[in-house]
């Protein structure tokens, strides 16, 4: 009977085995073989933009020496085309979906660089990305993060989906300190994981978080606009407004985990909901107006109604969890501890 299962169980045991043989020589590669910067991927279905990103990765004009990481949790085949169009490219794949905080916690893992990089599947780098990060980070600066343009300006969605989610950080913005920047163009001396610990996983707004620890413990991060990438943005309006009433909900819920609101706080911004609106909509439009570069104002006219109807929508996403009416909300899974690195299980 034993010897009957032997065979079996050793089977059963050898993905065990490959994965703890692949853990060492990563450990091992990444103490003999340090690189520069660490790209980190995170993808979701992102056949239609990955080639445009991977090839403004492959085009960079830098002497130092990189690598490109891409954990990929895609139903559309994007893992299958990387591995064959892009060989150079290190890819990890998941059959379950993962939020950008867990997939670049994976990249992390594996990463060899002083400097871990992040880029956004649908964002294309400009041709000097990885050497203006590299400039910027001669600097103590712990984390640095650059301006993103919009990659589609024909579509009005697309503008505004562009203003809700981006607008902070436009080209034309001066370089100056900041508590928050979008993980789409960020990048982190290495030991700023080891200290201040990974990204949550199970939610958008994983890297706000993060950003959150780090200026908890007296670090901003400095905006950097020489730094640039251009994102694609969402085309399909329903396809927007869903996207902007759940990461408003997200937004929401880290908001609520990391500083912990009263009850009466709560009740204040449920009330206010209708309010907070119309201050986020005329932020942007005041960043638009001091903006070097005007040529933001035309569109951002254009797509007002839209980008207020977005913004109204993650507004509403917000007091749903506000009012404690969220029960099915995404599950976040945190670090134990403020300034203590994961001890993670991937497979989330």
């Amino acid at each position: 009977m034993l010897r009957r299962s032997l065979p079996k169980l050793i089977f059963l045991l050898e993905p065990i085995r490959h994965d703890l043989h692949q853990l060492e020589f990563f450990a091992l590669n990444n103490a003999m073989n340090p690189l520069h910067i660490s790209v980190i991927i995170a993808s979701y279905n992102s056949r239609a933009t990955i080639e445009r990103c991977l090839k403004s990765l492959k085009n960079q004009k830098t002497t130092r020496e990189f690598e490109v990481i891409v954990v990929d949790t895609s139903t559309d085949g994007t893992g299958d085309f990387v591995e064959k169009q892009f060989p150079w490219v290190k890819v990890r794949r998941f059959l379950k979906r993962k939020f950008a905080g867990g997939a670049r916690n994976v990249g992390i893992s594996i990463a060899r660089g002083k400097i871990i990089a992040l880029l956004d599947a649908d964002c294309e780098a400009a041709e000097d990305w990885l050497e203006e990060i590299a400039k910027a980070h001669e600097s103590p600066w712990p984390a640095v993060g650059g301006t993103i343009d919009n990659a589609n300006p024909d579509s009005y969605v697309g503008w505004a989906a562009y203003f809700c989610e981006f607008g902070q950080w436009m080209p034309g913005t001066q370089s100056k300190y900041l508590d928050d920047i979008a993980g789409a163009n960020m990048s982190y001396k290495r030991d700023v994981f080891d200290v201040y610990g990974l990204f949550i996983t199970g939610t958008y707004c994983s890297d706000t978080h993060l950003h959150w620890r780090l200026a908890k413990n007296g670090h901003h991060l400095r905006f950097v606009p020489s730094i640039t990438v251009s994102h694609h943005n969402i085309q399909g309006l329903e396809k927007f407004l869903k996207h902007e009433f759940f990461h408003g909900r997200c937004f929401a819920r880290v908001r609520l985990r990391f500083y912990g609101f009263s009850k009466w706080k709560r009740t204040i911004y449920v009330v206010l909901s209708p309010l907070i609106a119309v201050k986020l909509f005329l932020k942007v439009l005041l960043l638009c107006f001091r903006n070097k570069n005007k040529n933001y104002l035309k569109p951002f006219f254009k797509s007002a109604p839209l980008v207020f109807l977005g913004i109204l929508c993650w507004s509403l996403g917000e007091t749903v969890v506000y009012a404690g009416l969220d029960a099915s909300g995404p599950a976040i899974e945190s670090q134990s501890g403020n300034t203590q690195p994961l001890r993670h299980n991937y497979d989330e």
